[in-house]
């Protein structure tokens, strides 16, 4: 009897590690997904007839619950005339996951409309209770509509549990990292007021911002509350209801000098604590060659 009672505790004690874990990837995953659009929005934004800077390279730590810093997230843009170029970095380290990505796009600004030509993402993930994984994502675009996914290796997802994205649903879409550059182009005083729609290789949702209507700290920080919208790709019943469990709120610094904003600090609640990404260090460029540095 007492070797049954242990064994049956034994098999409920790893039943609860494995649904933390399960929620503890899931929760960090999508807050891989949501951080270039905190980190990068600052890249340029532009007000009037201002210039957009040139370069922009930042570096941000990323901390997680109970398990404080876990990782690092760095990123750079460069603009030239009405071409973009986004890269990003971002490691994570636990004792139970550890990830470690690359992500780059490239696009275009046509009367202030981000045009996103190439997405490439690249990650390697390592799990205690999970096989190692390498995967590489290429989308391409014309015209701003996806025309081409492509997973290495395949994805096998099973169909019957995933709504379908249809092909009106890649129309008009932005890649994670090219969201960056349709966020930044919004008015300075009023960046917590529009609706990004997104598709990450495998879903389509919508990143929308609103105003909380106060700031914080002496600068004046704007705070915007941010709600993602699952649309498709996701499974039945799930969507990021099932992990992110409340709004998500972006602090957002003006840097009047260089006409942009810079994220300050970025929260994601998630069903087993928040996710925190908090700026470090930014860079900016001008096209003049004037510069200008933030440090926390």
């Amino acid at each position: 009897m007492r070797a049954v009672a242990a064994g049956a505790w034994n098999l409920m004690m790893y039943r609860v590690r494995l649904g933390a874990y399960r929620a503890l990837r899931a929760a960090l995953l999508w807050t891989l997904v949501l951080l270039p659009f905190g980190a990068l929005s600052g890249s340029a934004v532009l007000a009037g007839p201002a210039p957009l800077p040139s370069k922009v390279s930042a570096l941000y730590r990323v901390s997680f619950g109970l398990l404080g810093e876990i990782g690092y997230f760095r990123f750079k843009s460069v603009i030239d005339g009405k071409a973009y170029i986004l890269a990003a970095e971002a490691k994570i380290d636990t004792a139970v996951f550890d990830y470690s990505g690359v992500m780059s796009s490239t696009g275009a600004v046509l009367s202030a409309v981000t045009k996103p030509l190439g997405y490439k993402f690249r990650y390697k993930q390592k799990a205690i209770l999970g096989k190692k994984k390498v995967k590489s994502l290429d989308i391409a675009f014309k015209n701003s509509s996806v025309t081409d996914v492509t997973f290495v290796p395949p994805e096998d997802r099973e169909k019957d549990k995933i709504v379908p994205v249809t092909s009106e649903q890649l129309k008009n879409v932005l890649d994670p990292l090219s969201g960056v550059m349709a966020l930044s182009l919004g008015n300075i005083d009023k960046p917590c007021d529009q609706t990004l729609p997104i598709f990450d290789g495998k879903e389509r949702f919508n990143l929308v911002f609103a105003p909380t209507g106060h700031s914080v700290g002496a600068a004046a920080d704007q705070v915007c509350r941010v709600r993602l919208v699952p649309i498709s790709g996701h499974k039945k019943g799930e969507g990021a209801s099932s992990v992110i469990s409340g709004n998500i709120e972006v602090i957002m610094r003006r840097v009047r000098k260089a006409n942009i904003l810079i994220p300050y600090r970025v929260t994601v609640p998630t069903i087993i604590g928040d996710a925190v990404l908090a700026s470090e260090q930014v860079d900016i460029t001008m096209p003049d060659r004037q510069r200008f540095a933030l440090r926390h």
